[in-house]
């Protein structure tokens, strides 16, 4: 994940959508440090920009465990635009669930792409 950092004016031109939430990320402590690890910060967004151009951000919470207890992933879109495509939205999803599968101990990313190919979402094997 390459992660960037938008400047205010592109973040005022743009409305945050809500599209995955975890309210007990530290229910699974290897996950939540992984994400801690990999965003560098224990609260607070890291934004990326997906393959399709769109801005993304995940949020993580400190709710004082000693890691990050929930976690929020939001779509930005311009303001003043209809949302784009859901399998634009969909395959972005994807995209960063599989990240988070390879990044995070305790997940096994075979095991998600196993679940997508049965969703109708095949992921090519191994990702480069």
């Amino acid at each position: 994940m390459n992660f960037v950092t938008p400047s205010a004016n592109e973040l005022a031109g743009l409305r945050a959508d809500p599209l995955l939430w975890e309210q007990e990320l530290d229910s699974r402590p290897e996950v939540a440090e992984s994400l801690e690890r990999a965003a560098g910060k224990r609260a607070g967004r890291v934004y990326w920009r997906s393959k399709s151009g769109h801005l993304y951000a995940l949020e993580l919470a400190d709710l004082g465990r000693g890691r990050p207890s929930m976690a929020m992933v939001y779509g930005f879109w311009s303001r003043y635009e209809p949302r784009p495509p859901e399998d634009q939205i969909d395959r972005d999803l994807i995209d960063f669930c599989l990240w988070v599968a390879e990044i995070c101990d305790g997940l096994n990313p075979e095991h998600l792409a196993r679940v997508l190919t049965f969703a109708g979402h095949p992921v090519p094997w191994p990702r480069a």
